[in-house]
């Protein structure tokens, strides 16, 4: 799947001040200190700074945004970068705290002369990861659990952690169950659902009707970049006349025109080449799935049994990791 599609649509998404402030409160409101009333915020309260941290290399893999948010009697910042590959950085803690530093050193300088009184103080920074890759995330949390003998050198170690959002681990159901744009998107972004194309389509497509207005142009508004993914993932090509519509029409709209092409293509027998491209899909992701098991020092049989890989298989990765 490409991950220019994933990262347009996820970055679009986190961008809209709208669906951020439902992702902060459905998300974060227990992270964040009671100074700042998540339910009181609207959004006046939050302001998206025009900044990236994602060095060029891990662009094509990873998206992050930064929000000021503004509460009654505190402001602080988060700062959520988005996991798009199902292969896990286990540097991650590192590399959050050293964002947060390029953060304060920008605010530092910004700041200018002030920043050097005494009652000068940095603003604090919630880091989170939002994870929607399909294997389980395995990388530590803290930033200790990257330094040697921290226990050791405990005082002086920074006692960094982030906040972990892992996408699998949500229930597609309780996803739908929210009613609102989020949830929708959140649902058809999910990599644990059972449903395909189709079926979430139509799903989808019936959820749409128990919307408010207010929350159907929202989802259409975002609704064409996912929808983009989901039609890659299962070899439909998108040619003029689907892109048009995606580009034009009305969520339900886009749907119906989807099946209706999606139903064409399988006639046209397009299924199979569609098949091929699915058990490639099943292979990477048995591999990247084997890759994390292997890292995390799990026994052969149990991997073989998770991925259904072949051994000669599981031994062509384990090679491949020396």
């Amino acid at each position: 799947m490409p991950m220019g599609d994933k990262d347009k649509a996820f970055r679009r998404l986190l961008a809209d001040e709208r669906l951020f402030l439902k992702f902060l409160r459905r998300f974060l409101k227990q992270n964040l200190p009671d100074v700042i009333d998540v339910e009181a915020l609207t959004l006046d309260d939050l302001h998206r700074e025009d900044i990236t941290f994602i060095p060029p290399d891990l662009s094509e893999r990873e998206s992050d945004v930064l929000y000021r948010i503004r509460g009654t009697d505190a402001e602080a910042y988060v700062y959520v970068l988005v996991e798009h590959q199902s292969s896990v950085s286990h540097l991650m803690p590192f590399r959050l705290l050293s964002y947060v530093v390029q953060f304060w050193t920008r605010y530092v300088e910004k700041v200018g002369e002030a920043s050097k009184r005494k009652d000068f103080l940095l603003p604090p920074v919630l880091s989170v990861v939002f994870y929607e890759g399909a294997t389980r995330w395995t990388a530590p949390v803290h930033f200790a659990e990257k330094v040697r003998n921290a226990s050791d050198f405990g005082k002086f170690i920074p006692a960094f952690e982030y906040r972990l959002i892992s996408l699998r681990d949500k229930n597609p159901e309780a996803l739908l169950s929210y009613g609102d744009a989020l949830g929708a998107l959140f649902y058809l972004a999910n990599p644990s659902k059972t449903e395909g194309f189709l079926e979430a389509a139509e799903r989808l497509r019936i959820f749409l009707l128990g919307l408010s207005d207010e929350e159907r142009e929202l989802t259409t508004n975002h609704l064409r970049g996912y929808l983009r993914i989901l039609m890659k993932k299962e070899g439909l090509e998108i040619d003029d006349a689907l892109d048009l519509c995606l580009e034009r029409e009305e969520a339900d709209v886009m749907l119906t025109y989807m099946q209706k092409e999606f139903r064409k293509a399988r006639k046209e027998g397009r299924e199979e080449g569609r098949e091929e491209g699915r058990e490639k899909g099943q292979l990477e992701m048995g591999i990247s799935i084997a890759l994390a098991m292997l890292e995390a020092g799990e026994p052969e049989e149990k991997i073989l049994r998770y991925t259904g890989l072949s051994l000669s298989q599981l031994e062509e990765i384990r090679d491949g990791r020396k």
